[in-house]
């Protein structure tokens, strides 16, 4: 878990540091806050949920389809680095959930509409 914590923070620090367009100030205000909650060992799977959502909220401009490919590279990084580590925690919760027959609403909404 350390490992990946580390390169998680490796991810945003060349994000933050790569990606100067004013578009995205808001995004990398929220990169700063998180990568300071990973540093002072804050839970690292609420982080990746939190980074998630705001991955998929960085540009409104782009139609649901291409939220994350439209993004630049060092943001899609980011999101196809946490994506698989957060279906498998996902994963589990659902399957808690399956025998009581229905599923959180808030595990299936974390995109805004513009």
């Amino acid at each position: 878990m350390e490992e990946q914590r580390q390169k998680l923070i490796d991810l945003m620090d060349t994000a933050y540091n790569d990606i100067q367009d004013p578009k995205f100030n808001d995004f990398r205000k929220k990169i700063v806050e998180l990568s300071q909650e990973l540093n002072n060992d804050e839970d690292y799977i609420k982080i990746m949920l939190a980074l998630r959502t705001d991955l998929l909220q960085a540009d409104l401009t782009l139609n649901l389809k291409n939220r994350i490919s439209g993004l630049p590279a060092e943001y899609s990084a980011i999101y196809y680095f946490i994506e698989p580590q957060l279906k498998a925690i996902d994963a589990k919760v659902l399957d808690r959930y399956t025998h009581f027959g229905f599923i959180p609403l808030k595990f299936g909404s974390t995109v805004k509409y513009p």
